[in-house]
């Protein structure tokens, strides 16, 4: 048996003893090291989903101690992007051998600070080069520095953009030069910008950020809305200055995997690239994610890891 956390309606965490799943026909059991708790899941917990139960946990690293698939041995490192993470042990299928499916094999020295974030500073990559298509010499706005913000600034400023985070908390203002911010301000006011990205999932700022953009330039909503998802445009504003309004959801957690920029997430953190070591701002347990959850909410701290022993 193992302890394992899933969520059985808004509101509803629990924190259960199940059976440890068994690896089936082309998949690995792992032990659990860690997981992240990322922002998409405080929104599951707090306004539902659409199925329960829900281990929402998909920022995982553990080590393999089953496997009969060729490639891979017990002791292995791998990370894991499936709703799986919030337990002591995941079964997860390999899948083909490049990055579409299945496990990452991690390097034994990366620690385990910079390990949890492959999945999610790939979003940023797919957000800032997909979906924003940030070129050298760009000006960008990234509106609100919280952990994924800054991940997003740093991207930014790696592609060779000139950045300026948004951000109304003094603390997150001042680590945003660390993730490559040339400029931090508390409200959306300079401009023109080559494209603007909403970290931060309110309706209200869409058209701020369309109207701080000059002609051409691109508003990419990479956080999501939640319940209040209704804004209204002055559609002139994208016909005249010949914007572009686009979305950019996470690439991880089936059915939705594009594994086109793990590998490069990776070699980034691999190559301490990117500070996100500096986000992890707390650890907790199992028993501890509902307090974990009301904190990231709270915009207390940045990032929390859950840690097994």
């Amino acid at each position: 048996m193992m302890r394992a956390a899933s969520l059985h309606g808004p509101g509803d965490l629990r924190v259960e003893s199940t059976p440890v799943p068994e690896a089936g026909e082309g998949e690995l059991l792992v032990r659990v090291e860690a997981c992240g708790i990322c922002p998409t899941d405080v929104r599951k917990f707090e306004i539902g989903t659409d199925r329960y139960p829900l281990n929402p946990g998909h920022e995982w690293v553990g080590r393999v101690v089953v496997s009969d698939v060729d490639g891979w041995s017990p002791g292995d490192r791998v990370y894991g992007d499936t709703y799986a993470g919030y337990a002591e042990f995941a079964a997860i299928p390999v899948g083909s051998r490049d990055w579409s499916a299945g496990p990452v094999r991690l390097p034994e020295d990366l620690p385990l600070e910079r390990a949890i974030f492959v999945e999610p500073l790939a979003d940023c990559l797919h957000a800032v080069h997909d979906r924003a298509q940030i070129e050298a010499g760009d000006r960008v706005a990234v509106v609100g520095a919280g952990q994924m913000g800054l991940q997003l600034c740093a991207v930014a400023s790696l592609a060779g953009a000139r950045v300026t985070a948004v951000e109304p908390l003094e603390e997150r203002r001042r680590l945003a030069s660390e993730f490559g911010a040339t400029d931090a301000v508390e409200r959306l006011t300079a401009g023109p910008f080559d494209a603007v990205i909403l970290s931060v999932g309110r309706a209200e700022l869409v058209e701020h950020a369309l109207r701080a953009c000059g002609p051409g330039g691109r508003v990419v909503l990479f956080a999501g809305l939640g319940e209040v998802s209704r804004a209204e445009l002055d559609l002139d504003l994208i016909h005249y200055r010949e914007l572009v309004l686009t979305g950019s959801e996470w690439v991880g957690t089936p059915p939705n995997q594009r594994r086109e920029r793990y590998g490069e997430a990776l070699e980034l953190l691999v190559a301490d690239r990117v500070p996100v070591a500096r986000l992890v701002t707390s650890r907790c347990g199992l028993d501890d994610l509902p307090a974990a959850f009301r904190d990231v909410s709270a915009l207390r701290g940045l990032k929390t890891v859950l840690v097994f022993p």
